[in-house]
């Protein structure tokens, strides 16, 4: 039968990585050293913050839809919301965002990073669901595209 040696071994270990991926290489190691959780702690706040900007951009979009609905920009946003809500039935190019004043751009990407996250739809955000979507898109004349055959 072996006996256990009380003393651990201790290995060195050097690595080179480039100085963006430093701070994770950090994080990771005294996760791994230390038993923290810094990454998973540290994703949770950065999918909070992705969260708060969308759902503050989500309502800047809303606003500008509302207040303005016979703009260029009004139609753009409603054509942005459809293609995030069904890109498939709704393609939405992103170069439209170029007609955009800044805030309002901004706001499509700030929903756009966050969408990516895959957590809820964009109509279940929407103050008026679904049906305020299917509104806009009937009042802007958007259509799905028609499928084609197979």
């Amino acid at each position: 039968m072996a006996i256990a040696s009380s003393e651990e071994i201790r290995v060195q270990v050097k690595l080179t990585v480039l100085e963006s991926q430093r701070e994770e290489l950090q994080l990771a190691w005294q996760e791994i050293v230390a038993g923290k959780r810094v990454r998973l702690n540290t994703l949770n706040r950065e999918i909070s913050a992705i969260t708060e900007r969308a759902m503050r951009a989500l309502v800047l979009i809303e606003g500008a839809i509302r207040q303005n609905p016979s703009t260029g920009q009004a139609r753009r946003l409603v054509c942005f919301l459809a293609g995030v809500y069904n890109g498939s039935d709704f393609p939405f190019d992103l170069t439209d965002l170029r007609a955009l004043d800044t805030a309002l751009a901004n706001a499509c990407l700030d929903y756009l990073n966050y969408d990516r996250l895959g957590r809820r739809e964009v109509h279940r955000h929407l103050s008026g669901g679904d049906t305020e979507l299917q509104r806009w898109t009937d009042d802007y004349g958007l259509r799905p595209r028609e499928t084609q055959p197979g």
